[in-house]
């Protein structure tokens, strides 16, 4: 029994992993980067249906998906702290989500995502206000998008998925 669950555990992180990987193929376009696409969409949703540890897991790998679709455009020590802080972005929102309420959680996530993620890049040399001025707009017109459709698909993935396969995590809603 305990295999059988570490192998659905398995499964469903890579069917997370794998949307986020086409989501990362969905690109918004935006003047500074061209990795703001939809990879985080699913692990919102992970976040929510599965848990925040899941959903960091799925929120790091699909960023540096997406990132290394468009050439890590930032480069690639940059984009593994961007990847943190979506894994910690991921567990903050599943968080909200538990103890408060969706909808605090949705405005959470995108101040999160579409703000407080991209000022840290003021603090990188050779970045600073311009790039998080330039990021902010799309970032947070992305984070908006990404969060609310997530949740807007939460109900349908969860009647269609086996409460057994959910539960699996016992980290989501």
């Amino acid at each position: 029994m305990k295999n059988q669950i570490k192998t659905r555990q398995i499964v469903l992180l890579a069917l997370f992993i794998a949307m986020s990987v086409v989501g990362g193929y969905i690109k918004l376009p935006n003047p500074i980067t061209s990795s703001i696409a939809f990879d985080s969409l699913p692990a919102y949703l992970a976040a929510l249906l599965l848990g925040g540890i899941p959903g960091a897991i799925v929120g790091f790998l699909g960023h540096m998906a997406s990132a290394g679709l468009g050439g890590f455009p930032l480069s690639l020590p940059i984009h593994i702290l961007i990847g943190i802080e979506m894994a910690i972005i991921m567990l903050i929102f599943n968080f909200c989500a538990k103890k408060t309420n969706i909808i605090i959680a949705i405005v959470i996530g995108i101040i999160l995502n579409g703000v407080v993620c991209p000022a840290t890049l003021i603090l990188i040399p050779g970045m600073g206000m311009p790039v998080f001025l330039g990021a902010l707009v799309p970032l947070t017109a992305a984070s908006v998008l990404n969060i609310i459709l997530g949740v807007l698909v939460l109900k349908p993935i969860k009647r269609a998925i086996p409460k057994e396969m959910v539960g699996i995590f016992k980290g989501g809603l």
